[in-house]
């Protein structure tokens, strides 16, 4: 969603409507005047001085105002991010949310600051403000399997973003979508609704991205990395990834509470380290299922190779040995298990469901550090 793509507007019928619109309006004045003999008392008395009639309250002004409150609290702290090559020019951009102001931390999407070509990072980075100042940025820490990436600014006079608790904002509560769309039309503002929580949408044949927030405030490329911010506490609820591909309205952001998390660990350590099994796999096959007689539909991995002085050596489990599940979360193809693993860390405890010799077996194992 970083690209620039070429937008085209459809500008018709202003200059001909109102012309046309003022030839009819004289039309019917002209032949609704009364016979010059009609009584006068057909028409009522011409009235002189006075205020033009007041107009009511308009239903649902309110809701509007309260979105232009937002747009004005938070628009300082919206960014566009500029990804450039090696060589200086620019090959991508999105957008971001100053999250720390005191140390210029800038939350964007990893898919953001990604090199076009390989899942390498861009060489360079530039963030513009709302108010058009530019200052180059670095690269703190980015995360692919989560889609979410710091960079920090130094800390000039900057307006940030609070991250609320995604969890608090209710389906159906109105929404703010803010940010760069197509790379050109920044600090653009959409509004819509929740529309539901919890989805999982493939990011990649092999990464699924979780706990995601819908919406159906427009969202385009160059929103990538923008907020979704809840109306009513002018809070940001969640950072905005895709969208559904030949669909309307169907957006998508990560969760702030998962933001929140990420972040923390880009900012503290530069990466994400998730816990360590000490396995080498490969897909359970219908094929491979049906040989080894398992029941039809049975998903999992087949464990290939177990690393040496690994978790998973010290658990006993051993090459042939089918994993099922971890914890109670099937391993299948809409959970692969480096999905599963995102929510993990090292000396986390898990429960792995397998099959060995066509009998189902548990064993309780404990997360490891990665091996370097």
């Amino acid at each position: 969603m970083s690209g620039a793509r070429a937008a085209a507007f459809l500008l018709a019928g202003v200059i001909v409507g109102g012309v046309s619109g003022g030839a009819v309006a004289t039309y019917l004045v002209s032949s609704s005047a009364p016979p010059t003999n009609a009584p006068s008392s057909t028409l009522p008395p011409a009235q002189t001085g006075g205020a033009l009639p007041v107009a009511s309250a308009v239903p649902g002004a309110q809701a509007s105002e309260d979105v232009v409150g937002v747009v004005q609290d938070l628009l300082p702290a919206v960014v566009t991010v500029i990804n450039y090559l090696s060589s200086g020019q620019a090959q991508s951009s999105g957008s971001g949310l100053v999250v720390d102001a005191s140390r210029g931390y800038v939350v964007t999407n990893n898919h953001v600051v990604e090199d076009v070509r390989d899942t390498n990072a861009g060489a360079s980075f530039d963030v513009v403000f709302s108010d058009n100042r530019k200052v180059s940025a670095k690269l703190v820490g980015r995360d692919p399997q989560t889609d979410v990436a710091v960079l920090q600014v130094q800390a000039q006079n900057l307006k940030a973003a609070t991250l609320g608790n995604s969890d608090d904002a209710p389906v159906g509560a109105s929404v703010v979508a803010i940010g760069s769309p197509l790379g050109e039309f920044q600090n653009t503002v959409t509004h819509g609704v929740l529309s539901a929580k919890g989805r999982r949408v493939a990011e990649t044949q092999d990464i699924f991205l979780e706990d995601l927030l819908q919406t159906d405030a427009a969202i385009n490329e160059g929103n990538s990395g923008g907020p979704l911010i809840w109306v009513a506490t002018h809070q940001v609820i969640g950072v905005n990834t895709l969208v559904a591909s030949n669909a309307t309205g169907l957006g998508f952001a990560i969760s702030s509470n998962t933001v929140r998390t990420i972040a923390d660990e880009l900012v503290k350590n530069g990466k994400v380290v998730r816990g360590f099994i000490g396995i080498q796999y490969q897909q359970l096959s219908p094929r491979q299922a049906a040989q080894l007689g398992l029941p039809s539909g049975t998903a999992g991995i087949v464990i290939t190779q177990v690393v040496p002085s690994s978790p998973a050596q010290t658990a006993g489990l051993r090459p042939n040995d089918i994993i099922a599940k971890v914890n109670d979360q099937t391993l299948d193809a809409e959970h692969p298990l480096l999905s599963v693993m995102v929510k993990f860390r090292p000396g986390d405890k898990v429960t792995l469901t397998f099959i060995r010799d066509s009998k189902q077996q548990t064993v309780d194992l404990t997360l490891g550090q990665p091996q370097q």
